[in-house]
C-alpha cells in the first residue's frame, strides 16, 4: 500500500469522510497505484503536540482538566495511528491477494494457450489419420472391383475369338462375360455402399470424439475456471470488505481525535476567559472600591438606553457650554482670575443640565451644590448684557491703520538705497515648496495643486503687538510707523488688506477716479502696456495672511489695573447637526472627538486667498456706512473678523503660481519689482471702562 498524502485538513461539511482517489499531484505519485486520502483534524501533527518541559519532574497530586484533556488527545492520536497502521496492513494483504489473483490468471491463460495448441495439433493429426484410413479403404474397394472387371473381359474375349475363328465356336461367352461383369459390378456397388457407410460411421465417430474433446478442453475447464475466479473474487471481496471496515475505524478515530482536540481547545479558552474575567473583576472591584463614595449608585443600577442618550447629549451640552465660556473669556478677558477659573471649572464639573425654560437657561439654586449648566449660562448671559454697554461692545472705535514691513519691521530705508536689503529679505522668505511649512499646509485653503508638484512661493513672518512706545511690530516707535494705542483693552480685526507697492501689472482702480466722477467728469482709462514690461506680473494676484501664533489682549480696566491675557486660538468649525446633504469634510482634523454629530466636533477652518493691491490709496477711507456700522473695503479680507490684532506670529504667503504660470519666473519678477509690503488693518476697539 502506498499512502502518499495524508491530509490534515478537516472539512466541517464532511467530517470524518475519506475518499479513495488518485492524486496525480501528490508527492511521490506513481501511476497504476492506489492512493487513499484521509481528512484528519488539524491537531494531528506530532511536531506540534504539546509536551511538558524536561525540567518539569515529579507528578501532580491532582491533575487538572487541561492535563487530562491533553492525555485524552494523545491517546486519540495513538489510536488513530494504530487504525492507520491496521488499514495499511489490510491494504498490503489486499494488494498481495490481488496480485496473486492476477498472476494466477496470467498463468492460466499461458497454460490454456499451450494446451490449446496441443489440442489443435492432436485434432489435426486425427483428422489426417481418418482421411488416410478412408482413402485406403476406398482404394482397396476400387482395386478389387477393377480386378473383377479385368477377369471377366479376359474370359469372354478368347472365347469370342475362338468362336469366330471356328464357326462352331461358343457364342455364349460374351453373355457369360456380361453376366460376370454385371455380377462384379453389383459386387462393387455393394462394396461402395459398404464403403460409404464406413465413411459415414467414421465421420460421425470423429465428429463425436472431436466434440467431446472440445467440451473436455473448452467448456468444462472454462466453467471450472469461472467457478474458481468467482471464488477468488469472493475472497478478494471479503478482503476488500475487511479493508473498508478499517475506514470506518479511521473515521471514528479521526472524529475521536477531533473531539479531544475541541475539548482541549474549549478548556484552554475557558481558562483564558476565566483569567480575563478575573482580571476584569479585579479591575472593576478596584474601581468600585476607589470611587464608591463619589459615584451615583442609582445611575449604575438603572442605567439604560435613555440614560446613555442623556449622557451623550449632556456631554455635548457641557462641551458647548465650555466653548461658550471660552468665547466669553476671549471677548471680555474677565475669566483669568481665580474666581473666573473656578467658574469655568464649575461648568466642567457640572453633572446636571439645570433648568431650561422655553430654550432659555435659568438660574438653578445656589452655587454651593450643583446648579447645572443652565445656571452658568444664565450668569454669563446676565453679565454679558451689562458688559455690552460698559465695555463698549455696542459702541466700538474703528480705525484704519497701515504698517510697512520694509520700514516698520525690517527698518530698511525707503528709496533705491534700501532696495538691495529689501530684496534680501524677500529672498530669505523664498521657499521652493510652500507645502513643507506645516502652518501653510494646515491653514491655507486649496494651496496644494493636487498633482504632487512643489508650490514655490514667499513666506514673510512677523509679529504684531500693542505696547507703549512700540510700533505695531514691537519695535521702538519711529516716524511714519503704524501703531495702535494701549488705552483700548481689546483691538480686533474687522478687515485686513495688503498693498504690494511697486508691483507691476496690478489692475487697481484709478487713483483719482472717484474725484473725477464726483465732479461730473469721466476719467480716462489708463493705457495697458504691461505686456511690454519684462517685470510685469498677473493683474489679479492672490495671497494668504494667516495668524499662527497666540492672540494677546489686555483685561478690561474695570478699576485701575489691567493685565495682559494670551489665548491659543484654534479656528475650528462646529459640525452640522444632521448634514442632510451628506457632504464630505476634511480628513485632516485638529483632533478626534466622539462621533456625537455628523462629523468631528473640531475641524480646522482654513483661510482663503484674497487679492492685494499695488497702493494703499485703493483702500476705502470711509469706515462707516450711513447707518453708522462698519463697512467692508473692496480690497480687504474679512476672514479674520473678531481676531485680535496682537498676535505673536503672522505669515504672509505669496504663492508663485498666482503671479505667473511659471512660478519661479513670477517670484523672480516679484522680488525685483516690489519695493514694499504694507498691511492695512481695519480695526474696532473697546475701551473696557
Amino acid at each position: 500500500i502506498n499512502i502518499q498524502d495524508v491530509s490534515v485538513d478537516w472539512l466541517s461539511a464532511n467530517e470524518g469522510a475519506f475518499n479513495a482517489v488518485v492524486r496525480a499531484d501528490a508527492p511521490g505519485y506513481t501511476a497504476g497505484k492506489q492512493y487513499f486520502e484521509f481528512n484528519l483534524a488539524s491537531a494531528y501533527d506530532g511536531r506540534t503536540t504539546l509536551r511538558k518541559p524536561a525540567t518539569w519532574t515529579g507528578q501532580r497530586q491532582s491533575p487538572g482538566k487541561v492535563q487530562q484533556a491533553s492525555s485524552e488527545k494523545i491517546r486519540a492520536q495513538t489510536q488513530l495511528r494504530q487504525a492507520l497502521d491496521d488499514a495499511q496492513g489490510a491494504k498490503l494483504s489486499f494488494d498481495e491477494a490481488l496480485d496473486l489473483f492476477a498472476r494466477q490468471n496470467d498463468t492460466y491463460h499461458k497454460i490454456f494457450r499451450l494446451q490449446e495448441k496441443e489440442f489443435i495439433l492432436d485434432t489435426t493429426l486425427r483428422s489426417a489419420t481418418l482421411a488416410n484410413d478412408l482413402f485406403n479403404q476406398s482404394q482397396e474397394v476400387f482395386k478389387e472391383n477393377i480386378d473383377r472387371q479385368r477377369e471377366a473381359a479376359a474370359e469372354a474375349l478368347p472365347q469370342m475369338l475362338i468362336a469366330g475363328l471356328a464357326a462352331g465356336g461358343d457364342f455364349t461367352a460374351p453373355g457369360r462375360a456380361a453376366i460376370k461383369s454385371i455380377g462384379s459390378g453389383a459386387m462393387g456397388l455393394v462394396e461402395g455402399i459398404q464403403l460409404a457407410a464406413n465413411f459415414a460411421i467414421s465421420a460421425l465417430d470423429f465428429a463425436a470424439e472431436t466434440t467431446k474433446a472440445k467440451l473436455d478442453f473448452y467448456d468444462i475447464p472454462a466453467a471450472e475456471r469461472n467457478q474458481a475466479v468467482i471464488e477468488s473474487l469472493n475472497a478478494l471481496a471479503g478482503q476488500f470488505g475487511d479493508l473498508s471496515s478499517h475506514f470506518d475505524t479511521i473515521n471514528q478515530r479521526s472524529r475521536d481525535l477531533d473531539d479531544k482536540q475541541r475539548a482541549l481547545t474549549a478548556l484552554l479558552a475557558q481558562g483564558e476567559r476565566l483569567q480575563a474575567e478575573r482580571q476584569i473583576f479585579r479591575q472593576r472591584s478596584a474601581a468600585v472600591i476607589q470611587g464608591f463614595r463619589t459615584r451615583d449608585a442609582a445611575f449604575r443600577i438603572f442605567r439604560n438606553e435613555k440614560l446613555e442618550r442623556y449622557k451623550s447629549l449632556f456631554d455635548l451640552a457641557s462641551r458647548y457650554s465650555y466653548l461658550a465660556a471660552n468665547a466669553y473669556d476671549y471677548e471680555t478677558g474677565l475669566l483669568g482670575t481665580i474666581r473666573g477659573k473656578a467658574f469655568v471649572n464649575r461648568i466642567i464639573n457640572a453633572r446636571a443640565l439645570g433648568v431650561v425654560k422655553n430654550g432659555e437657561p435659568q438660574y438653578a439654586g445656589s452655587n454651593t451644590g450643583d446648579p447645572g449648566l443652565s445656571s452658568a449660562l444664565a450668569e454669563m448671559k446676565a453679565d454679558w448684557d451689562v458688559l455690552k454697554g460698559r465695555l463698549g461692545f455696542n459702541n466700538p472705535d474703528a480705525y484704519g491703520t497701515t504698517a510697512s514691513l520694509r520700514t516698520g519691521k525690517e527698518r530698511i530705508l525707503p528709496g533705491s538705497d534700501g532696495d538691495s536689503n529689501w530684496q534680501d529679505v524677500l529672498q530669505r522668505g523664498r521657499k521652493d515648496n510652500l507645502l513643507e511649512d506645516a502652518d501653510v499646509r494646515r491653514y491655507c485653503l486649496q494651496i496644494d495643486t493636487g498633482d504632487g508638484l512643489p508650490v514655490p512661493g514667499i513666506v514673510l513672518t512677523f509679529s504684531t503687538t500693542i505696547a507703549k512706545g512700540m510700533n505695531l511690530f514691537g519695535l521702538p516707535l519711529a516716524p511714519n510707523d503704524g501703531v495702535l494705542d494701549v488705552s483700548s483693552f481689546a483691538t480686533k480685526l474687522f478687515g485686513l488688506g495688503v498693498a504690494l507697492e511697486g508691483y507691476r501689472g496690478m489692475q487697481d482702480p484709478v487713483a483719482n477716479g472717484t474725484a473725477v466722477t464726483g465732479a461730473g467728469g469721466i476719467s480716462p482709462v489708463d493705457p495697458t502696456l504691461s505686456y511690454l514690461d519684462p517685470l510685469a506680473l498677473s493683474g489679479y494676484p492672490y495671497i494668504y495672511l494667516i495668524p499662527v501664533g497666540t492672540d494677546s489682549m489686555r483685561s478690561p480696566p474695570l478699576g485701575d489695573a489691567s493685565v495682559i491675557r494670551t489665548w491659543t486660538v484654534n479656528d475650528v468649525a462646529i459640525p452640522l447637526p444632521f448634514n442632510i446633504g451628506g457632504s464630505d469634510f476634511s480628513t485632516k482634523q485638529l483632533w478626534q472627538s466622539s462621533d456625537s454629530l455628523t462629523e468631528a466636533l473640531f475641524a480646522v477652518r482654513k483661510h482663503q486667498a484674497f487679492r492685494p493691491v499695488a497702493t494703499t490709496t485703493a483702500f476705502n477711507s470711509s469706515l462707516y456706512t450711513g447707518s453708522g456700522s462698519l463697512q467692508r473695503s473692496q480690497y480687504t479680507n474679512n476672514r479674520l473678523i473678531g481676531r485680535s490684532v496682537w498676535n505673536s506670529q503672522w505669515k504672509l504667503v505669496i504663492p508663485g503660481n498666482r503671479l505667473l504660470n511659471d512660478p519661479k519666473e513670477g517670484l523672480d519678477r516679484f522680488i525685483q519689482s516690489v519695493k514694499d509690503v504694507k498691511l492695512h488693518f481695519i480695526t474696532y476697539s473697546y475701551s473696557g471702562n
